[in-house]
């Protein structure tokens, strides 16, 4: 997509003011038109806006099959009468006509996805959506934007790659003359410079118009016409000139002065390397590197999931999220992955897709597999809106890791690991603090009374970090074979491993210890892998922050603020228990809760009961 998708809402991103008097104007409306739509939807649309506000604090994922299938069934519930995709769904104004540009480039997924799923309604849909795109382009060979009715060279482009996998696909020498007429037009349209002006969107150029170049090559190579494909390379020139130092590229934005969308990035990033696809031509690939390399740092370094917009200086200029560019930016990087062979990107990817899965609407009705366009749900980029291209490149990104899908436990731990990297030093440190200092006494309260003080005990510390307890533990008790597992460190006493696979045979440990681990797990999968390496008869040692505290009371609220380790929209945040709550589980995987005790922080607080936490001694039953 290649605009903005909600006028009223995207003035503030779209316009750049400039005089004082257009800023306070922007500012205004950025501010009142998300309450003024929010009122709006939750009379109008109260089911719908419920289940939007839901799904951006979801935590519940499926496999990629099930997320896909829902994703594609809402492309087909929006295809319209005339065969072509509705743009979007909008909590304001409803079902919106069908969209020229975006029904292109939605006909390669939906062919791919039906292949995957063995369906045959995604073929026959596509076809209707072929001979939709016939009956709509101009005489001139191009294809118009729906709102002004003019000729682009965006949505032409992207036109143009639904028309190349019909001619493919099916043989239709029409699709063939309807793509030859679009790509002589953009050829024809194009400036000296090799960008576009005149039949770009705000009349200005575009390095996001790598894609319209990727699909003039890919016809180019198809039909052998050497001319078009020349017209392509011409461009991509002109793309590569606009890199700066940094990676970034100038002009990746809809509207000059305004931070680039996601969304846009991503889009110049796939059409290089498209053309790297069908060229080979290294330089290419080096640019989507350097952009991608820098995005990369700032998903790993800065921001945990990627920003709404990035200035020219990879600053983040909008903390909220683009759904559809973080869709995009999962698919560049599974394809990166693949070309390098670097696993950081797959780790880029799945961190990414693991935060979009939660965000697809479930719950029955018209909405249904459907993504925001933004979270908020409110945010800038296409307020209200559930777009189509959102769902496309969702799709896209999990068709491109069918061979490599990762369990949800697996998704769920990357995730959180992911989540560690950001928290402060003393979370994973190496000293004890007066804490850890207190869980020791606990430790040692439990030894004496199991009279383990120089026996030779297997003792198993689960989620240890760089291995803490186990120094402390092995000074205190030197006839213990004391191991840690950990999904993030490794070292001499420390073996990488996961709380729901860890890398020991079953009834191995006399005891078991987690301390603040548990509450970062899918619980009931780790207390069954934890039970499973229990000898019989064996400990479970936890510790468990209590939510019956001034913290337990405040998290929501600095989650909300970015002042926690997890975000209030992330896939997964940490789950306190209470103490029924631990009995109750524990009691569900067979393990006997005989002790549960409430410990406060041994320092002093400002704040009565700031810090409380759980003691909870358990022990495997038959």
């Amino acid at each position: 997509m290649q605009k903005a998708v909600s006028e009223p809402a995207m003035i503030g991103a779209e316009i750049s003011a400039r005089t004082n008097f257009e800023g306070a104007i922007v500012a205004f409306r950025e501010r009142i038109y998300p309450l003024y739509g929010i009122l709006r939807s939750a009379i109008t649309r109260p089911g719908m806006t419920f289940e939007a506000f839901a799904s951006m604090r979801n935590q519940r994922v499926w496999n990629d099959r099930i997320h896909a299938e829902a994703a594609g069934e809402w492309l087909l519930s929006m295809q319209n009468g005339d065969g072509g995709y509705a743009r979007k769904y909008s909590l304001i104004s409803g079902r919106d006509r069908s969209y020229i540009e975006t029904s292109g480039y939605i006909i390669p997924t939906l062919l791919d996805l039906g292949e995957w799923l063995q369906d045959e309604r995604y073929r026959r849909s596509v076809h209707r959506a072929g001979e939709w795109l016939l009956s709509v382009q101009n005489r001139d060979g191009s294809f118009s934007e729906i709102d002004s009715g003019a000729p682009m060279a965006f949505d032409t482009g992207q036109v143009l790659t639904g028309l190349n996998r019909l001619w493919s696909e099916t043989g239709d020498v029409r699709y063939r003359d309807a793509a030859q007429r679009a790509a002589k037009w953009l050829a024809d349209s194009q400036e000296a410079d090799g960008s576009w002006r005149r039949v770009a969107y705000n009349k200005q150029p575009h390095a996001y118009y790598s894609r319209v170049a990727a699909a003039m090559l890919e016809y180019a190579k198809a039909q052998g016409d050497e001319a078009v494909a020349d017209v392509a390379r011409r461009h991509l020139e002109w793309v590569l000139a606009q890199q700066k130092p940094n990676g970034f590229f100038r002009h990746a934005s809809f509207v000059e002065g305004v931070p680039a969308y996601l969304h846009t990035v991503v889009y110049i990033l796939e059409g290089l390397l498209d053309a790297y696809a069908l060229e080979g031509d290294s330089r290419y690939l080096e640019a989507v590197l350097k952009n991608a390399g820098q995005l990369l740092k700032r998903q790993n370094r800065e921001e945990k999931i990627l920003c709404s917009q990035y200035d020219e200086d990879f600053g983040c200029a909008n903390p909220q999220k683009c759904m559809t560019g973080l869709a995009q930016w999962a698919g560049i990087s599974l394809r990166l992955a693949r070309l390098t062979s670097d696993e950081k990107w797959n780790e880029a990817a799945d961190v990414t897709i693991f935060y979009l899965k939660p965000k697809q609407l479930f719950a029955e009705g018209v909405l249904r597999g459907a993504l925001p366009a933004s979270v908020p749900f409110w945010g800038r980029y296409g307020a209200f809106d559930f777009v189509n291209w959102g769902n496309k490149f969702f799709i896209d990104a999990l068709i491109l890791r069918r061979e490599r899908e990762p369990s949800s436990l697996c998704e769920q731990e990357c995730f959180v690991a992911h989540a560690f990297s950001f928290a402060p030093a003393e979370v994973a440190g190496e000293e004890l603090g007066a804490m850890e200092r207190l869980y020791l006494e606990k430790i040692d309260e439990c030894v004496q009374k199991k009279g383990w003080q120089k026996k030779k005990i297997r003792f198993l510390d689960l989620g240890c970090g760089r291995g803490r307890f186990i120094e402390a533990l092995k000074t205190r008790y030197p006839a213990w074979e004391i191991v840690g597992v950990d999904p993030v460190f490794e070292g001499e006493n420390v073996r990488r491993g996961s709380a729901y696979a860890i890398p020991f045979k079953e009834g191995y440990f006399d005891a078991v210890l987690t301390i603040e681990v548990l509450q970062h797990t899918y619980l009931d999968d780790a207390l069954a892998e934890i039970r499973r390496v229990l000898k019989k008869n064996g400990t479970l040692l936890i510790g468990e922050r209590n939510p019956v505290s001034g913290l337990g009371l405040l998290k929501p609220f600095f989650e909300l603020n970015g002042k926690w380790m997890y975000a209030w929209d992330d896939p997964f945040r940490e789950r306190w228990y209470y103490a029924g709550g631990w009995k109750k589980r524990l009691a569900e995987k067979h393990i006997y809760a005989e002790h549960v005790e409430t410990l406060e922080h041994p320092l002093p607080s400002r704040i009565p009961r700031m810090n409380r936490y759980y003691w909870i001694k358990g022990l495997k039953s038959e």
